[in-house]
């Protein structure tokens, strides 16, 4: 790699970690993460719920005697390459640096999103999903999967998100307690900007197209997800995303590599409600 400087390498690794972080992975910061983690797989501790009670005079106090439970998160490696010729990178340098860059975070950033989902639909009890997917998305169906997380007593802290499809946001913009400014907020994060999301029922709404279909034409319809951060967990080797630069001498050609090994999985499925309706 005599031919290419070190800057540059590292200018193109710090632009793929920005576009990840932001750009890439809307889901990324909505559950629990375990980062640095070593090895193939990793756990995620899971406490029950405890009873207080009362003791006599000079008693013994009774333990809790909580329950300790561990799920287990299986990494994948996953990977985004492209190639640069290198005749091309004397003439479009810049331009190119950054558009395999964008391009590079963005797939790394929808495959932790699509990991996320898949964690949290995986053999989730038919208690924990709402429709079938011939209804549209409404105002009580919202009701029903926040009456449903308050009932199993997920904590009503800020830390509650609703990811939905374009045609479920475009149907929570016809209700009024949604799209009145009355009752929402802005989804207050800093990663949140540029993104279409409120916060409503102290709940972060957000749009994502990478959500669970199924049907096809007027049967159509979008699996939602409602969930407390915490009942999800996303475990990542390392620094969670790499990027290198190779010169392949066969290809007379850079090849850009972006890569993570990363796996999620349900940590508690009380708190993660599906809401199964149909698209339009």
């Amino acid at each position: 790699m005599a031919d290419i400087s070190s800057t540059f390498i590292t200018q193109y690794e710090g632009e793929v970690h920005v576009q990840y972080q932001e750009g890439g992975s809307r889901l990324r910061n909505t559950v629990r993460l375990k980062s640095g983690v070593v090895g193939s797989t990793t756990k995620f501790m899971k406490i029950g719920k405890g009873v207080a009670t009362q003791k006599t005079r000079n008693g013994a106090v009774t333990p809790m005697n909580l329950d300790h439970a561990q799920v287990e998160a299986v990494l994948q490696d996953w990977y985004a390459p492209d190639y640069v010729d290198k005749l091309d990178e004397f003439k479009i340098q810049h331009d190119e640096r950054r558009a395999l860059a964008q391009a590079g975070g963005y797939a790394v950033g929808r495959k932790v999103d699509e990991i996320i989902i898949a964690a949290a639909l995986k053999n989730l009890p038919a208690s924990q999903v709402l429709g079938t997917g011939t209804a549209l998305l409404n105002l009580d169906g919202c009701l029903e999967a926040f009456a449903l997380m308050n009932e199993a007593s997920v904590p009503d802290d800020g830390n509650r998100f609703a990811i939905v499809g374009p045609q479920q946001w475009n149907a929570l913009l016809q209700i009024e307690q949604f799209a009145n400014a009355d009752y929402v907020g802005d989804g207050d994060f800093a990663w949140l900007k540029g993104t279409e999301s409120k916060r409503w029922l102290n709940t972060v709404w957000m749009m994502h197209t990478g959500l669970e279909k199924t049907g096809t034409g007027a049967s159509a319809a979008t699996k939602c997800l409602m969930y407390h951060k915490s009942a999800i967990g996303l475990a990542e080797n390392g620094k969670g995303v790499t990027s290198e630069i190779n010169y392949v001498p066969e290809k007379a050609a850079f090849l850009c590599n972006n890569m993570i090994s990363a796996g999620a999985v349900a940590i508690d499925q009380d708190g993660i409600v599906c809401i199964h309706v149909k698209n339009k």
